[in-house]
C-alpha cells in the first residue's frame, strides 16, 4: 500500500531582466500573478527589483558544482 505525506511547497522565482516601459510593469507583474493562480499557486509577494541599482554579491558554495550566484556553471 502507498503511503502519502501532506507536503507544502515554497519556492522562489525570478525572471530574467526585462526591458519594458515603465507604464507596462505593474500590468506585466498582474499578468504574472493571474498566470501563477491559474497554476494552483498561492502568490505571497511579488517583488520589483530594479536592475540599475548595485545589488550585493551573492553568497554561493564553491562545493556545489551546479551552482553559481543561481546560474549552472556548465
Amino acid at each position: 500500500m502507498e503511503s502519502f505525506a501532506l507536503v507544502k511547497i515554497k519556492a522562489t522565482v525570478a525572471t530574467g531582466a526585462l526591458l519594458l516601459p515603465e507604464d507596462r510593469v505593474d500590468k506585466v507583474l498582474e499578468e504574472l500573478r493571474d498566470n501563477l493562480k491559474r497554476l494552483g499557486l498561492a502568490v505571497l509577494s511579488i517583488e520589483r527589483v530594479n536592475v540599475e541599482t548595485e545589488r550585493p554579491q551573492e553568497a554561493f558554495d564553491d562545493k556545489d558544482p551546479w551552482s553559481f550566484q543561481g546560474r549552472n556553471r556548465e
